[in-house]
């Protein structure tokens, strides 16, 4: 499979749709308008990631978390596991392309039809459900493929759970999974191999076969012309005139290095699809800045009645821990059937229980973990002196290095969804979304679950572990992978926080709405559903997007003609770097660069920038006389305006030869400049190496003659001149960003910046050397 993202230099400046988010409802967003032949941005905070790049160890799986806590954070900001920590409830999502897609369990499951009778929902949704919520599932089950596991497979954790089923006298079933299990060229182009069961799904199929966005709506996307961007970061949302500005970070090290990552887009409509914390946040923070919206923002939050349970140590082997995804078989995916207790009397009593596997990178960990709470916490449900022993036995054979799984491998592990009172906020505090529930863990669902669980574990004579946070001590603190609401439909601002289209209400009060502005993802969801949610979501999706078309008169297929398959591109060595520069400005045209860099100091008139360097192409830069690389990021010149200057698009020239100059090489920076109100400028900026008088090499490499100019070229009249330089602090920064990229190994590592280095020493001797041409 090809890459679906570009490099964000190559950003336009202005787009017809600007989809925030790649989870399902912004993957269907994104899919859908460019169906419909507009230009659509997606952009999205993670990385993007292609089967085998997810993490099989625990080391590896280490640096793939990331945690946001009250007083810190920690870990990259585009790790895979986004762990989000409250005191009353934390939530787990997935960070990268194709959001939580990516490491969820594959479980497609509508609620209860008693769901959409609540009247927390529009009538316009309650009225909706035999048409467009019907036909939005069929649309999203035609992309996103899902299918029980097959009949001749039973994995053993499946045989337990159907054992536990019976003994609780409950209804069981093989749910559709979207997991492929047959090799194939899929409906959208992408190559598909068959599921090998080691059941790593929510760590990340290195495999393939795992429907995630990335082999279905996003390939789509990119096929009908989405461009799509990831590593960028969205902090809020503005009206300027008669467009939306998207103000978004850049999230790659060197841009943070220097704290000075700052960019926006603008569009006719904005899709915020960046999850139920993530939407929250961003209209939060545009709240804060001026956006008018409703008092219900950040309302209505749900876990979705999450609980995770353990028969640990159970009297029959379970096998549900993953294994190398090289290997032929396993425990087959993460989830492959449930125990239905939804049929009660009060929907809000009602539950589903799902079977689980650990995966692969937390296996050297959870033998000695489980022992520990099995002691601390654990009910065993049998007794008996052989039991006893066999149990022990088994202990002791997960911790022998080199044994067997031992007691871990007669480890059943528990999914349960159900309802809780939805009555969560999210809040903004140190520019962050928190979560505060007061005594959730406390409502009478979760005793219900806890009970049924222990039932569950009795059938396997396991002892059963609970949720090792909900406990008395801890607050009885829960944590969900399906956070929902925070920006709920309603019938007025009232109510909630967008209309029955996810469009967003203009105030406190009434049904005004935002031109162009709508949530499409969990967040709009306004009480727990009680079974995995992203069936709903993309359900949603399907139907909002399909009435956003229609009301702005765009029509779009929803064929599925076979595509050729994309062609998979080489990924050439390349190099980036990320540079800083400071100096001083005049808009006096007349006066020469020394003379505005002396103005500038006196009046204090600054302009600073912060850019990224980069080529894709390491040995075609060196070796074409050009030496172009592309170059994005931000400039500030106060004098101009009060905002950062947006750029993408711009040049970076390396040491080339000045024709005009014997011995003389230039590096050359060329800069669009955008500000958010729409008006453009030009920096055309030089850097002159050549040998005068004296030791001048470090001033030559790091000073800057700047011109800036009106409009979008050098033909503008110029705006004004300024003289740049790096500070020494500034140096040892922009060194630790320097990075060869796509080396693929320590070898072709070294060889690339040695050659970038030898290029880099030549062209600096050729203009500070000894001339031997008269020789």
């Amino acid at each position: 499979m090809s890459d679906l993202s570009l490099p964000v230099e190559q950003m336009a400046n202005e787009y017809d749709v600007v989809v925030v988010g790649s989870g399902y409802g912004g993957a269907i967003a994104a899919s859908r308008f460019a169906r419909a032949g507009k230009r659509v941005c997606l952009l999205e905070r993670g990385t993007e990631y292609r089967p085998g790049e997810f993490p099989e160890s625990s080391a590896k799986g280490l640096t793939e978390i990331q945690a946001d806590m009250p007083d810190r954070r920690i870990g990259s900001r585009t790790a895979l596991f986004d762990f989000r920590i409250n005191s009353d409830i934390s939530v787990l999502a997935g960070c990268g392309l194709g959001g939580t897609s990516l490491i969820n369990a594959n479980v497609a499951i509508a609620p209860d039809e008693r769901v959409w009778d609540d009247p927390r929902w529009p009538e316009a949704i309650r009225a909706d459900v035999d048409q467009g919520i019907a036909q939005g599932v069929r649309r999203a089950q035609e992309m996103l493929c899902p299918t029980p596991l097959p009949a001749d497979q039973s994995p053993l954790k499946l045989q337990a759970m159907e054992k536990s089923a019976e003994h609780m006298g409950a209804k069981f079933a093989r749910p559709p999974l979207t997991v492929n299990f047959e090799d194939r060229i899929n409906h959208v182009g992408v190559e598909q191999p068959a599921c090998n069961s080691c059941g790593n799904c929510v760590s990340g199929c290195n495999v393939g076969a795992k429907n995630t966005l990335t082999a279905n709506y996003l390939p789509d996307a990119r096929n009908h012309g989405a461009e799509i961007f990831t590593r960028t970061s969205v902090r809020r949302v503005e009206r300027r005139g008669e467009r939306w500005v998207v103000h978004f970070d850049l999230l790659e090290a060197g841009a943070q290095r220097f704290d000075a990552s700052h960019l926006f887009v603008g569009a006719d409509i904005v899709i915020l699809a960046a999850g139920s914390l993530g939407s929250t946040e961003i209209l939060l923070r545009s709240r804060d800045t001026g956006l008018s919206v409703s008092d219900r923002l950040g309302h209505g939050f749900t876990g979705n009645g999450d609980v995770l349970g353990f028969a640990y140590n159970a009297d029959q082997p379970i096998e549900g821990v993953g294994v190398p995804s090289a290997r032929d078989t396993g425990p087959g995916p993460c989830i492959t059937s449930v125990i239905d207790l939804r049929e009660t009397d009060d929907l809000n009593d009602g539950m589903i229980i799902e079977e689980g596997v650990i995966p692969r990178s937390l296996a050297p960990v959870l033998a000695s973990s489980l022992i520990m709470a099995s002691r601390a916490m654990g009910r065993d449900t049998d007794s008996g002196f052989k039991d006893y022993a066999a149990e022990k036995y088994r202990e002791l054979q997960a911790i022998v290095p080199g044994g067997s799984t031992g007691s871990v491998g007669n480890t059943q592990t528990y999914l349960v969804m159900a309802h809780d009172d939805s009555a969560g906020q999210i809040v903004l505090e140190d520019d962050r979304a928190r979560i505060s529930w007061p005594d959730v863990g406390s409502q009478p669902i979760f005793d219900r679950i806890d009970g049924e669980l222990l039932r569950a574990t009795e059938a396997l004579g396991g002892t059963y572990i609970k949720s090792p946070l909900w406990v008395e001590r801890l607050g009885k603190s829960l944590v969900t992978v399906h956070p929902l609401g925070g920006c709920g439909m309603g019938e007025s601002a009232e109510s909630g926080v967008v209309d029955a289209q996810g469009q967003v209400f203009a105030g406190e009060t009434g049904s005004e709405l935002h031109d162009g502005l709508y949530v499409c993802d969990g967040a709009i969801i306004p009480r727990s559903l009680g079974v995995n949610p992203f069936l709903t979501i993309a359900t949603l999706a399907e139907r909002n997007v399909n009435l956003i078309a229609r009301d702005r008169g765009w029509d779009f297929s929803y064929d599925l003609a076979p595509v050729e398959q994309a062609t998979v591109k080489e990924k050439r060595v390349g190099v980036q770097f990320t540079e800083a520069m400071r100096g001083h400005f005049s808009t006096d045209a007349d006066l020469d660069f020394e003379q505005a860099a002396a103005w500038g100091r006196e009046h204090d008139s600054r302009l600073e920038f912060t850019v990224t360097v980069n080529s894709d192409d390491l040995y075609g830069m060196l070796g074409e006389p050009d030496h172009q690389a592309s170059l994005y990021g931000s400039v500030s010149i106060p004098e101009l305006s009060p905002e950062p200057l947006s750029v993408t698009n711009g040049v970076f020239q390396l040491l080339t030869v000045d024709p005009d100059e014997e011995r003389t090489r230039r590096m050359t920076y060329r800069m669009p400049l955008r500000l958010a109100d729409g008006r453009t400028y030009y920096l055309y900026g030089f850097k002159r190496i050549h040998d005068d008088p004296g030791f001048d090499l470090w001033a030559d490499t790091t000073t800057l003659f700047v011109t800036v100019y009106e409009g979008d070229s050098e033909a503008g009249a110029v705006a004004g001149r300024a003289v740049l330089r790096i500070k020494k602090k500034d140096f040892a920064k922009q060194l630790s960003t320097f990075k060869i990229t796509n080396a693929g190994g320590v070898i072709r590592r070294l060889k690339a910046m040695t050659a970038f280095g030898k290029f880099f020493a030549g062209a600096l001797w050729d203009t500070y050397g000894i001339d031997t041409s008269q020789d």
